[in-house]
């Protein structure tokens, strides 16, 4: 398994943004990869990371807006 860099809780891992869990829950804007789940901002970063979850987890990945 490869190392991922540090990632918060409610920290969309494509774009950055700081993501209310709660919300991004209820729109169903919560993914599960490798036991861990992951909140976004909206539908584009939650379906770029379903695409490709490795890339925004690598520890070189700077997240941008």
């Amino acid at each position: 398994m490869a190392e991922h860099r540090t990632i918060a809780p409610n920290e969309d891992p494509v774009c950055g943004m700081t993501v209310d869990v709660a919300q991004a829950t209820a729109k169903g804007l919560v993914r599960t990869y490798e036991g861990r789940q992951y909140v976004f901002c909206g539908k584009g970063c939650f379906l770029e990371f379903g695409d490709d979850p490795e890339t925004f987890l690598a520890k070189d990945f700077t997240p941008s807006m």
